[in-house]
């Protein structure tokens, strides 16, 4: 029997200032860490992005662990879902509504075409319909990121939550939530352009930070699908195995793929 406890949602200053603080102690401590400790996050990227220089930013002369359209998606995906925590105090089981779905359709086939555009450069070495900039990589993946963080949270509380513990609410319901949802966008656009050089490591990190929390979700969730709880967990505590177990599982894709990649890059003399 589930506990009304359980079923109790935290108090507002809570789920508005959690969120807050955890993105601020990442900022802050990343901008403080010497610039030579974050050059681990670079194994993320490599294993998960091409890493082009000239599709990538370079903020105090260094290249970010992610290219232009990663580091936009990452990040705003990272802050579309924390972003959640704030404005309901529900557990949102429902994907996004039509016809605000609408909304995110487009934010995709943007991100779906600058990107065709982009490797058809890379692909015929010649402009296809446009030549690519990386504003525009950055611009459309920050706005599939928000939309991708609509999809996460309704996957992951609909697959990890009793039903009777989640909310029958959207995750996007209104124009009030395309609306946040496009401010954060617009957020992770704003500081990437802005480039000063103390924000090397806050976008480093939070971006590499939304690569990691991702594959953690996906191979959690596949765990439990293992374990056949799925749809059954009634407080967070229940939820330590399939964290570590998808954290074990990241890192060791992670490595793997970073390991394979290099031997690859080697063997057949590929630009990166």
């Amino acid at each position: 029997m589930v506990s009304q406890k359980s079923l109790a949602p935290l108090k507002p200053w809570g789920r508005v200032l959690w969120p807050a603080v955890i993105l601020l102690a990442i900022a802050v401590i990343a901008a403080l860490a010497p610039k030579d400790s974050l050059q681990t996050l670079n194994l993320v990227g490599y294993a998960v992005c091409h890493r082009i220089a000239d599709r990538s930013f370079f903020i105090a002369n260094t290249q970010l662990p992610l290219c232009a359209r990663d580091t936009g998606m990452f990040s705003a995906a990272l802050i579309g879902m924390l972003s959640y925590a704030v404005v309901s105090r529900e557990r949102l089981a429902q994907f996004p509504r039509w016809p605000y779905t609408l909304a995110l359709i487009a934010f995709f086939l943007a991100w779906a075409f600058d990107g065709f555009n982009s490797y058809m450069l890379l692909l015929r070495g010649q402009v296809f319909i446009y030549m690519p900039q990386n504003w525009l990589r950055l611009v459309t993946g920050a706005f599939m990121g928000v939309t991708l963080s609509s999809f996460v949270v309704a996957l992951f509380n609909s697959a990890i939550w009793r039903p009777e513990l989640t909310s029958e609410e959207s995750t996007v319901g209104s124009w009030r939530d395309i609306i946040r949802l496009v401010i954060i966008a617009l957020s992770v656009i704003a500081i990437v352009l802005w480039q000063p050089d103390f924000l090397y490591g806050p976008i480093a990190l939070i971006s590499t930070l939304g690569v990691v929390t991702l594959l953690i979700i996906v191979n959690g969730l596949l765990v439990m699908l293992l374990m056949k709880r799925e749809a059954k967990t009634e407080h967070w505590r229940q939820l330590i195995l399939p964290v570590i177990a998808g954290i074990f599982f990241t890192i060791t894709e992670i490595m793997i793929i970073v390991i394979v990649r290099a031997a690859l890059t080697h063997q057949l003399g590929l630009p990166y």
